[in-house]
């Protein structure tokens, strides 16, 4: 953390250099949650521009009352919302992944997981709406405590355990509604 804290802090004394390093430190998380968010490539990748940008233009406003990982996380969040905004599209993750994937694992074990994992997505994409989404994004797949998803969203913490079992509450029924057909036919 102290390295990050000296990287912040000659990226605020305007040390291109530092930004640089930044930039390749958080370049990864900061496009595995835009498209998680965005559940499209390309939309990820500008995302993670706007936030790079928004970044180098802010950086100097940045003072510490949260940890940086946190208004990163934010800025995120934020860029990503305008995306949707605009577009109002969630389209499923192109193939391209799972081709580059299948050199590296084991391609029925892989699909079946991604199969899985795209159905709940789908889920998650179709059946909620973003106040219950992103606390779910937030919390379960970038391992943030509610306290942070409160700070990033602007919310009370609350609120954030409120939208969470609301969210599991509704993927539950939509599950069972979803299975209880195949089980009958079974």
């Amino acid at each position: 953390m102290a390295q990050l804290d000296n990287l912040v802090q000659r990226c605020q004394q305007g040390e291109l250099a530092a930004f640089s390093e930044l930039f390749k430190m958080q370049e990864t998380a900061v496009y595995r949650l835009a498209l998680t968010i965005l559940q499209n490539e390309q939309d990820a990748e500008d995302a993670v521009q706007d936030v790079f940008l928004r970044i180098f233009e802010q950086i100097k406003q940045y003072q510490g009352q949260a940890a940086f990982n946190t208004w990163l996380t934010a800025i995120v969040v934020n860029s990503c919302r305008d995306k949707l905004r605009r577009r109002k599209v969630r389209r499923a993750l192109s193939l391209d992944w799972l081709r580059n994937q299948a050199s590296h694992h084991n391609v029925p074990e892989t699909v079946d997981q991604r199969q899985q994992s795209q159905q709940l997505w789908t889920l998650i994409n179709t059946q909620l709406d973003d106040k219950h989404r992103l606390p779910l994004i937030l919390h379960y797949h970038q391992r943030l405590s509610c306290a942070e998803v409160a700070d990033i969203l602007g919310i009370r913490v609350s609120t954030v355990y409120s939208r969470l079992n609301t969210a599991r509450l509704r993927l539950r029924e939509q599950l069972q509604a979803e299975t209880e057909p195949l089980l009958k036919r079974g």
